[in-house]
């Protein structure tokens, strides 16, 4: 399995950053209590490859991904 696509803005932003960028949810989630990572894992609709969210994948103006 790939580590990432191509589409995800998470996915193509440097290590460092991503890096920053999981800290910080992680003390979101640890702020919230974990009720910030149920509402995001239950409610919102993730990619099945890299598993960010699919509203931070590039699209097509008819829907479709980049690819």
């Amino acid at each position: 399995m790939a580590s990432g696509c191509r589409d995800c803005s998470t996915c193509t932003k440097p290590g460092l950053v991503r890096l920053f960028q999981s800290w910080a949810v992680g003390a979101l989630y640890l702020l919230t209590a974990g009720i910030a990572f149920v509402v995001k894992r239950g409610l919102m609709r993730h990619c099945p490859q890299c598993r960010h969210l699919l509203s931070n994948h590039a699209r097509r103006r008819d829907g479709s991904f980049h690819d």
